[in-house]
Parts: C-alpha cells; sequence; structure tokens
C-alpha cells in the first residue's frame, strides 16, 4: 500500500486548523513586518468582528458573521470564543480556542500560538501575528504556518470593533493592506456582517450593543450565559 507523504498530513491537520472555509493560501514564503510597537493584550481583549479576509477563491463555502472575544487569562493567554455563519440559513457555529505568546528573539510585533476546538497537545498550532490595530476600532491579523522545508499556509483577517469599519478606518486600512499585501494572489474578500444576512451571537458583548439594531432579542444574562455553555462545550 502506497504510504502518505508525511507533509501532505500535516498540510491536512494545518488545513483544518485554520479552517478550510476560513480562507488560506499555499505559499513558499512568508511576509515580514517592520513594525515595531508596544503591545497591550488588555486594550486588544473584548469583541472583534472579521471585516476581511485573504481570499481563496478554490473554497466553495465561507465563514460570514465572524465575531470573536478576547478574554486574558493566565501568562498572557487569551481565551478566544469566535461564532461564525455559513449562509443564511444557518445558525451560528460556535467554538472555543487559545492564544498563547510566542516569544521569538527580536520579535516587533505580538506574535501568538492559536488553536480552537481540541485539549490535544500534539495538534497543530496556527501562527497568529498582530501586525497592526489602534485597539479602539481596526486590527490587522496575518498567519503564516509551515507545512513542510518548502511550503506554507497563509491566511490574513482585517478585524474591527462595529460590524463595519468608519470610512476613514477604511482609508487607513486600505494604505495598510496595499503598502505590504503586494502579492499577485493577495486577493481580499468581505465578511458579511449586516443585520439582515447575521444572526444575534452569544460572543457579542450585548451590554454594550444593545442599542445596535443587530441585536433584535432580549434575554437574561444568566439564560445567555448558560446557552453559550451548551453551545460551545455540547
Amino acid at each position: 500500500m502506497k504510504m502518505i507523504p508525511f507533509w501532505m498530513v500535516t498540510m491536512a491537520y494545518l488545513w483544518c486548523a485554520i479552517g478550510a472555509s476560513h480562507g488560506a493560501i499555499l505559499t513558499t514564503t512568508c511576509m515580514q513586518f517592520e513594525e515595531d510597537y508596544n503591545f497591550k493584550e488588555d486594550k486588544f481583549a473584548g469583541t472583534w468582528y472579521e471585516v476581511r479576509r485573504l481570499n481563496d477563491p478554490s473554497v466553495p463555502h465561507h465563514e460570514d458573521c465572524v465575531v470573536m472575544n478576547y478574554r486574558i487569562g493566565e501568562k498572557g493567554i487569551f481565551n478566544i470564543r469566535q461564532s461564525y455563519q455559513i449562509g443564511d440559513e444557518s445558525e451560528p457555529i460556535y467554538r472555543g480556542g487559545v492564544a498563547e505568546p510566542k516569544v521569538l528573539q527580536n520579535a516587533r510585533i505580538p506574535k501568538f500560538l492559536e488553536r480552537f476546538n481540541t485539549t490535544d497537545a500534539a495538534d497543530p498550532d496556527t501562527s497568529i501575528d498582530i501586525v497592526a490595530t489602534d485597539y479602539s476600532s481596526y486590527a490587522v491579523i496575518y498567519s503564516c504556518t509551515s507545512i513542510n522545508s518548502t511550503h506554507k499556509i497563509e491566511s490574513a483577517w482585517v478585524l474591527s470593533r462595529q460590524p463595519a469599519l468608519t470610512k476613514n478606518v477604511v482609508e487607513l486600512v486600505n494604505l495598510f493592506l496595499e503598502t505590504r499585501f503586494t502579492r499577485a494572489d493577495h486577493k481580499w474578500r468581505a465578511t458579511i456582517q449586516t443585520a439582515d444576512y447575521c444572526k444575534p451571537t452569544l460572543v457579542e458583548d450585548l451590554s454594550s450593543h444593545s442599542a445596535v439594531s443587530r441585536v433584535r432579542f432580549s434575554i437574561p444574562l444568566v439564560t445567555l450565559f448558560a446557552a453559550l455553555l451548551v453551545k460551545v462545550f455540547y
């Protein structure tokens, strides 16, 4: 029986770790960012909406309505709760994860090892770099993880504190992306975040979004928390 090459098995694991519907590009070289800033975990924590991602045209079903909540745990680890939809008929799908700080010599930007829906230390981690953020309105996240000695899986996302970026922030983000993501295969897809498409999600911070029309129901906080635990862990 013909054996499957180890690098193909590794690639399959990593592809699942990143999420095929989340978008990923096969590349031979990771991008290098020269940004240098003092990352503040407490200011980054909270709710973020994904508004763009690098597009893989071969993906048939994309994740939309992606919402993430980062909570600071021990030793600088972020505990993550995420929800997303696949199609407008889908109910929010929930998953949990962690992002552990990765200390590299001369690292200029915050680097993490991220994993979702697993407690097995043998499962692959995804490398995550927070390459730009102002904490209050936007963040740009970059991922480039090796699958063998020559190839890597590359992904990137633009996050927003609201379901849409304001015009002045869009211009700032566009300038950043246009000057750094310059390869021909660096094409961006807008993540759907409209109220008529996205269903309310328990990942949102309802206390700070109660006046927003996207929240179309009112449930006691204890009930919401119990429902979230059921969906995440079962």
